[in-house]
């Protein structure tokens, strides 16, 4: 039987997560965005404000466990540039949400 490296799996199985958590969150976003611009209920803003900050939290604690690998790839900063794009765009629109509500 062949010996795999555990670290190396369990790396491709986070970015995999991440890459997962990635379109997801950004599909919240495009959600909430739209009900900033259009005419969206004031009940759904507020769950809109939830459903961000626990994506938020959770898409935080994926990318400091990926941080923790110190790996210099070509993935690694895609990863580093999507979730800071990410964060900026979620930050916004919850200040934005917040300031509607």
């Amino acid at each position: 039987m062949k010996n795999y490296d555990l670290k190396h799996i369990s790396y491709h199985v986070l970015v995999g997560l991440y890459f997962i958590w990635l379109p997801v969150f950004g599909i919240l976003l495009c959600m909430a965005l739209n009900s900033i611009l259009g005419d969206g209920d004031a009940g759904l803003a507020k769950i809109f404000v939830v459903w961000i900050s626990l994506n938020l939290i959770m898409g935080t604690s994926l990318f400091a466990v990926l941080q923790l690998y110190r790996n210099r790839s070509l993935a690694a900063k895609i990863i580093w540039y999507t979730y800071g794009t990410i964060v900026i765009v979620a930050l916004l629109t919850i200040f934005f949400m917040i300031k509607r509500v």
